[in-house]
């Protein structure tokens, strides 16, 4: 009788688990995030998912009282989203995947069952955003932040500190902030506390609104409070402190009394609960009603599955094209080939590359240009162009300005960059993706073109950079890259 009751409750958890299935890669990724206990930034994400599955319970009665019909509007949103899904995991923009992910399965449940259903899991679906790992873009701007307020606080109370960058140095050692002391796993799992805590109140938006700002700041607060009491155990200690080694659990006892005291205020001096009475527990399903859930839950699982699987099949049927020679051999005049500097200190890194080529060429003046291609068949997280194991400069070159530049019928990224080992020496780095016909500088333009025709084809994707050195000028190193970059063949 009570699995009649809550059929559409079970409808809702099938459709969860069917978007699970078929959107594995941003399952793993989330999978993966949750049991990382090295970097401990999203291990509370198993509990997030939990809350998220007792809120839909707890609100089992009023989900199976909601009238309920399918919502085209919303099917037609699912099938935009699940093609964004499907461009940015194509492209490999992982964090962009991921937040798509959570929005796929509201979109199927509300194309389902309607608005009414949909309005219901509006909080439980925006409250597993606390699990997403796409919060560590905040990483940078937290670190920053926690940076300047070490500024402030050393510069009140002691000690003599100098600080460079995220170095801060202060007699009898040196400290480094980094991304991961930024407290953004203190910020995240603050804000999950009080919106749960306002939806389980019932509290008003503008009191919600509230709550999560005073925890924000109290987050921000424990977080400098931690950085700060470890520095001076450092300083008056001569960096002998247990708590050196121990600052990350030190941090969350710092963290639970933010929380006492969010609770106290909020209890002291935020509004008296309400809560709203339990809904009366349906009847039994009429068989006209049963057979309108059931023909939902049909037509969204079969937008669901249907979209990725055309893609998959489409894909299947036009296989990857032969890789091209991305650079050319024979280069205009007066240019010629030369040996290339295998000790060049231009070494681009691109990690699993299925094919680097490199070329060097030499005009009659003894200007000598270096060029080089990577292609990658099928870009993934691990193989692709543009991420955080890719750079066209290197590691042994530090880049001074960038900008685009204009040649007849073409533009180039330009990087100007000089030699650590050699300061003195300039270099001028010309580079562009050429991605399923077009060419491209803007990193992420590349990708989401790559991405867009990834999920009709398999598109090969390529970099091409020129390199030329500032003798005796930049001028002249520019004048040599227009040269022959308008001699390469068009792909």
């Amino acid at each position: 009788m009570r699995m009649v009751r809550y059929a559409r409750v079970w409808m809702l958890f099938a459709l969860a688990v069917l978007v699970a299935i078929v959107f594995w890669p941003s399952t793993q990724v989330l999978g993966a995030e949750w049991q990382d206990l090295v970097n401990l930034g999203y291990t509370h994400g198993w509990l997030i998912l939990a809350v998220c599955v007792a809120l839909v319970v707890r609100a089992r009665g009023e989900i199976a009282a909601a009238p309920a019909r399918p919502w085209p509007l919303a099917l037609l949103a699912l099938a935009v989203c699940i093609f964004v899904w499907l461009v940015c995991y194509r492209a490999s923009i992982q964090d962009l995947q991921i937040t798509v992910f959570p929005a796929i399965f509201w979109l199927v449940v509300a194309g389902a069952f309607g608005w009414e259903v949909g309005r219901l899991l509006l909080f439980p679906v925006a409250f597993f955003y606390f699990a997403v790992p796409s919060w560590s873009q905040l990483g940078g701007p937290l670190q920053s932040l926690a940076v300047a307020a070490m500024r402030v606080f050393l510069g009140i109370t002691g000690p003599q500190a100098q600080i460079h960058g995220d170095l801060i140095h202060i007699p009898y050692g040196t400290f480094r902030i980094l991304e991961g002391c930024s407290g953004l796993h203190y910020m995240v799992v603050g804000l999950a506390v009080a919106a749960l805590h306002g939806e389980l109140r019932r509290d008003p938006w503008k009191t919600r609104v509230a709550q999560l700002s005073f925890m924000a700041a109290l987050a921000l607060l424990a977080n400098w409070v931690r950085i700060y009491v470890v520095i001076q155990a450092g300083y008056l200690t001569h960096m002998h402190s247990r708590l050196l080694h121990h600052h990350y659990w030190f941090g969350w006892g710092v963290f639970a009394v933010a929380l006492v005291v969010f609770f106290w205020v909020t209890a002291r001096f935020g509004p008296d609960p309400t809560a709203a009475p339990a809904a009366p527990l349906p009847p039994r399903p009429m068989p006209a009603a049963a057979r309108a859930d059931v023909a939902g839950f049909v037509i969204a699982a079969a937008v669901l599955v249907a979209l990725p699987a055309l893609s998959a099949a489409v894909r299947a049927v036009r296989p990857a094209a032969p890789l091209d020679t991305a650079l050319a051999a024979d280069p205009p005049t007066p240019w010629v080939p030369v040996l290339v500097d295998i000790q060049s200190s231009w070494q681009p890194q691109f990690r699993n590359a299925d094919r680097q080529q490199r070329l060097a060429f030499a005009n009659s003046g003894g200007d000598t240009v270096e060029t080089y291609a990577v292609t990658y068949r099928t870009q993934r997280q691990d193989a692709k162009l543009v991420g955080s194991g890719s750079t066209v400069i290197g590691a042994t070159l530090t880049p001074r300005t960038e900008q685009v530049v204009q040649v007849p019928g073409d533009e180039f990224r330009e990087d100007e960059v000089t030699e650590r080992a050699s300061p003195h020496r300039s270099y001028l780095i010309w580079s562009r993706y050429e991605t399923a016909g077009r060419h491209f500088v803007i990193p992420l333009a590349s990708q989401l073109w790559y991405g867009i025709n990834a999920t009709v084809s398999n598109p090969s994707a390529t970099l091409v950079a020129f390199r030329a050195e500032c003798r005796p000028d930049c001028a002249n190193a520019r004048h040599n890259l227009e040269a022959l970059a308008a001699g390469r063949p068009e792909h």
